[in-house]
């Protein structure tokens, strides 16, 4: 679920949405929000867990909405 969110509408990526994610277990964690429009979101949002490439092929976590 997200909790808290902020979109960057500048810089290279743009727009893009850092947020925090509170999971089932109780645990938040700071992370990217993928496959969605920016304006779309809203907090307590349920998510589910995503994975994007980083620029050397890694593929790193992220989360995306249900």
């Amino acid at each position: 679920m997200i909790y808290s969110l902020s979109v960057t509408r500048r810089g290279p990526g743009a727009p893009y949405v850092l947020a925090y994610v509170t999971l089932d277990e109780g645990v938040s964690l700071l992370t990217n929000i993928v496959q969605c429009r920016p304006d779309d979101l809203a907090i307590g949002q349920p998510v589910r867990l995503a994975s994007v490439s980083s620029e050397n092929g890694q593929a790193l976590p992220a989360f995306a909405p249900v």
